[in-house]
């Protein structure tokens, strides 16, 4: 499997939503230290961060469901 092929839509979606779901994974744990520490300690760095991890976790579950639906069925010309 070539880079370009697997940055083709319909190849390999099942990947493609696996890296999106790990990277989800990590902002998720990322968002719960920041948002734990931001209450214990009050700093702002660790309120935005909270906030900008859990935008992140959003995200990734947006791209995450995006790549495992079900691509519409399309005839593409394949590469010799």
């Amino acid at each position: 499997m070539t880079i370009q092929r697997l940055c083709n839509s319909g190849e390999r979606e099942d990947v493609k939503g696996a890296v999106h779901a790990i990277a989800g994974g990590l902002a998720l744990v990322m968002a719960t230290y920041n948002v734990s520490a931001w209450c214990y300690r009050r700093q702002g760095h660790l309120a935005a961060n909270g906030v900008i991890y859990s935008l992140v976790v959003a995200w990734e579950i947006k791209q995450t469901l995006h790549h495992l639906r079900r691509p519409p069925c399309v005839s593409l010309p394949r590469a010799a």
